[in-house]
C-alpha cells in the first residue's frame, strides 16, 4: 500500500499551500480517468475497493490545477503502478511523469508518495522486496502556465541490491539534479 504523505497539514506556508483529498471511490473521479481505470479491459483497471486502502488522492493547487494520482493496473509483490491525470476542472487528462532527464518519460511510476509541505512527489521503484536497490525519482508541481504536470527534480538509483542500511533511497547516489 502506497502512503499520502501530508505531514504537517497547519504548517504550509502559502507557496506550499494545496489541497489534498484521498480518493475512495470512482464516483469522486473524473469521467476521463473512470474510463481509464473502471473497464476490465483497460490498461489501468482496478477494483473500486482498491480505493478504500487511500492509494489515490488529488492535490489542488491554488490556480486550480488538478493532479490526480491513482493505482494503475496490477500490483506487484512489492511495486504498485500509478497512474497521473491532470487538468483543470473536469478538462482532465492522462499526463507523463518525466523519468530521467528531459527526454525520457513513461505513464506510470511506482509507489508514489506526496509531501505536501515539500510540495514534491517521489516514487520508489524496488529492486527487491527489501528495498535496498531500485530507482528513486522527486518531481514536484510545474509553474502555473506551463504545458507540463510534473517537473523532474532528481534521479537517484541503486544497482546492487546489497542489504545494507544505507539510509534509504534519498540517500542514494544522485545520478541527475534539476539545476
Amino acid at each position: 500500500m502506497t502512503v499520502i504523505v501530508v505531514s504537517g497539514l497547519g504548517e504550509a506556508s502559502a507557496e506550499t499551500s494545496s489541497s489534498v483529498r484521498p480518493i475512495l471511490r470512482f464516483a469522486d473521479l473524473p469521467k476521463a480517468v473512470r474510463s481509464d481505470i473502471e473497464p476490465k479491459d483497460r490498461d489501468c483497471h482496478i477494483e473500486e475497493s482498491r480505493l478504500a486502502y487511500g492509494d489515490a488522492f488529488q492535490v489542488v493547487d491554488a490556480g486550480g490545477k488538478r493532479l490526480i494520482i491513482v493505482p494503475c493496473g496490477l500490483a506487484g509483490a512489492y511495486n504498485m503502478p500509478f497512474a497521473l491525470y491532470g487538468g483543470y476542472g473536469e478538462e482532465i487528462s492522462r499526463a507523463i511523469f518525466p523519468l530521467k532527464f528531459s527526454e525520457t518519460t513513461g505513464d506510470t511510476a511506482f509507489n508514489i508518495r506526496y509531501d505536501r509541505v515539500e510540495g514534491r512527489f517521489t516514487s520508489f521503484l524496488k529492486g527487491r522486496g527489501m528495498g535496498d536497490c531500485g530507482s528513486y525519482y522527486v518531481w514536484r508541481a510545474a509553474e502555473p502556465g506551463s504545458k507540463d504536470l510534473l517537473v523532474l527534480e532528481e534521479v537517484r538509483i541503486k544497482e546492487e541490491c546489497d542489504a545494507g542500511g544505507d539510509g534509504g533511497p534519498a540517500a542514494w547516489p544522485l545520478i541527475w539534479k534539476r539545476q
